[in-house]
């Protein structure tokens, strides 16, 4: 051989040293990924606690009772997500909306009454401990 021909490439060490950076940026980056699509799945759930909420209280206007026979007086939000549910006493007074996480998000519950109370039933354990007298939307958030 010749000086004229030299060998281009990388060494063994070179891409090394590439996939070990690569892996630390991987190690802080999928879990803030995570965190933020989980995130991003949560105004679902307020959105659709609180129009029902909404449309219970018109429900009461024209009823006087947030009941309907013998379930609650409106049809809930369907969602992949999140399950709905209304809880109404015989007296139809009063009322406990409740959603519950679905899928990837099963970890999560959140409720709202007729007086607007809302509160966090149910988190991750990575965001916190349960129960709190608020809806808690990010990890590490209080009241």
């Amino acid at each position: 051989m010749t000086d004229d021909c030299i060998q281009a490439g990388f060494s063994l060490i070179e891409l090394m040293v590439a996939l070990s950076i690569a892996a630390i940026i991987a190690a802080f980056a999928v879990p803030a990924y995570r965190e933020h699509t989980l995130r991003a799945q949560l105004p679902e759930m307020s959105g659709g606690l609180q129009l029902s909420a909404l449309r219970l209280e018109q429900y009461y206007q024209d009823h006087r009772s947030y009941r309907n026979g013998t379930e609650c007086g409106i049809t809930l939000p369907s969602s992949d997500r999140f399950l709905f549910s209304c809880s109404v006493p015989e007296d139809g007074q009063s009322f406990l909306l409740t959603a519950t996480g679905r899928g990837g998000m099963e970890s999560f519950a959140y409720t709202i009454d007729h007086q607007g109370q809302t509160r966090t039933t149910s988190l991750p354990v990575a965001w916190g401990e349960a129960p709190l007298e608020c809806w808690v939307m990010k990890r590490g958030a209080i009241c």
